[in-house]
C-alpha cells in the first residue's frame, strides 16, 4: 500500500531553514526521551501537543495517521532528509526507534551549531562590504554631483576616473554572477570536490563530510544492517530524495563496491573524506561494534570541525577588517582629493 506522507504545518516551517531544524531538534530528542521513558508513541505525541501548542493540529494529524497503521518514517518522509528518513526506517523496523530519535535530535543539533560558526565566519565581511557599497552609492549619487559642480577642469579627469571604477565594478560583478551561476550547473559531487580542495575551508568542509558519514553510518549499523546493505538501501529511495548529496554519494560507493572496490579502497580515494575514516573498515568489524567506532570517531571529527572553525574565524576577522579598511580609506581619498583640487583651484 502506498501511503501519502505529511509536512509540517506552514506555521512551524517557515523560509528560514535554521528555524525548521530547531523545530526538529526538539521533536526528535523529546519524542526519543518520551519513548525512552516507558511512554507509547501515541501518548509521547499527546505530551508534545500539550508542551508545544503549535503543534497541536500537526501532532494529531501525526497520531491520527499512525493509527491508520502508517510507519512513522512514511508519515515524515517530506518533512526530513533521506538520512533522517532511512534511519527512522531502519530503527523502527528493527525495534531501536527511541534511542535513534534521541541520537538524530542531538545530530541535528550539532548541525546546527555548525552552520551558526560558518555564519560567524561569512557575517563581518558581508556587512562591511555593505557598508562600503552603500558609501560607494552615496558618493556616485549625492557628492560627486556636488564636486562637479565646482570645478571645472578636473571634472573631467574625475567624471573618467569614475567612468573607470563603475567599469571596473561592473565586470567584477558580471563575473561573480556568471561564477554564481556556473557552480549551480556543476554535478553536486564535482562541487564537494573542488569544496574539499580549497586552500582554507578544505580541511573542514572534509572534516564535515567525514563526520556527516560517520555518525549516519553509526546509526544504521547500530540496527544490525551490513554497509553494503545501507548503500543498497539509500540507492533505493525514490522521488525527490534521490537527488541529495548523500544520495549521490551513496549511488557512487555502491557502484565502486559493486566493481570490485573495498570500501576502505574507496575512502582513499576520495578527496572530500578523511583517510583515518578507511581505517576502521579494515579490520572486519562486525557491525555493532563497528557502530560504536564510527560513533566515537564521530564524536571527535565534530570537535575537530568546531575547533578549525574558531580558527578561522580568528584568523579571517583581522583580514578582513583590514581590506575593509584599506578601502575605506581608499574612498576617503577620493572624495577629498578632488575637493583639495576644487579648493586649491580657487585661490589661482
Amino acid at each position: 500500500m502506498h501511503w501519502r506522507p505529511i509536512k509540517f504545518p506552514k506555521h512551524i516551517i517557515t523560509t528560514s531553514r535554521n528555524f525548521k531544524r530547531q523545530h526538529q531538534v526538539l521533536f526528535f530528542q523529546e519524542l526519543g526521551e518520551l519513548l525512552q521513558s516507558g511512554y507509547s508513541i501515541a501518548h509521547s505525541l499527546d505530551i508534545l501537543a500539550a508542551a508545544h501548542t503549535p503543534w497541536t493540529t500537526w501532532l494529531a494529524t501525526v497520531n491520527a495517521r499512525l493509527n491508520q497503521g502508517v510507519p512513522l518514517h512514511v508519515v515524515l518522509d517530506q518533512t526530513v532528509s533521506q538520512a533522517i528518513f532511512l534511519q527512522i526506517k531502519l530503527a523502527d523496523q528493527h525495534g531501536n526507534l527511541s534511542e535513534t530519535l534521541v541520537t538524530i535530535g542531538q545530530h541535528l543539533a550539532q548541525v546546527q551549531q555548525q552552520q551558526q560558526k560558518i555564519k560567524q565566519v561569512l557575517q563581518y565581511p558581508i556587512v562591511l562590504i555593505g557598508l562600503l557599497g552603500l558609501m560607494l552609492i552615496g558618493m556616485k549619487l549625492f557628492l560627486y554631483p556636488i564636486l562637479q559642480q565646482w570645478q571645472d577642469t578636473a571634472v573631467l579627469d574625475s567624471g573618467e576616473t569614475q567612468q573607470v571604477m563603475w567599469y571596473v565594478f561592473g565586470m567584477i560583478v558580471v563575473a561573480l554572477c556568471f561564477g554564481i551561476w556556473h557552480w549551480h550547473r556543476l554535478p553536486a559531487r564535482q562541487r564537494l570536490k573542488m569544496l574539499s580542495r580549497l586552500w582554507l575551508i578544505g580541511p573542514i568542509v572534509k572534516t564535515i563530510v567525514t563526520y556527516q558519514v560517520a555518525q549516519q553510518l553509526a546509526v544504521l549499523l547500530a540496527n544490525g544492517l551490513t554497509v553494503p546493505e545501507i548503500l543498497a538501501e539509500m540507492c533505493g529511495i525514490q522521488g525527490q530524495k534521490n537527488q541529495q548529496l548523500a544520495i549521490l554519494l551513496a549511488e557512487d560507493a555502491h557502484i565502486a563496491l559493486q566493481s570490485g572496490c573495498t570500501l576502505s579502497e574507496y575512502i582513499l580515494k576520495q578527496p572530500y573524506f578523511n583517510q583515518a575514516l578507511a581505517g576502521y573498515f579494515v579490520r572486519g568489524h562486525e557491525p555493532k561494534r563497528l557502530a560504536g567506532y564510527l560513533a566515537y570517531y564521530a564524536k571527535l571529527q565534530y570537535h575537530q570541525v568546531m575547533q578549525r572553525t574558531n580558527r578561522l574565524i580568528d584568523m579571517l576577522q583581522p583580514i578582513f577588517f583590514g581590506v575593509i579598511g584599506i578601502a575605506i580609506i581608499a574612498v576617503y581619498l577620493s572624495m577629498l582629493l578632488p575637493m583639495y583640487q576644487t579648493i586649491g583651484g580657487l585661490y589661482q
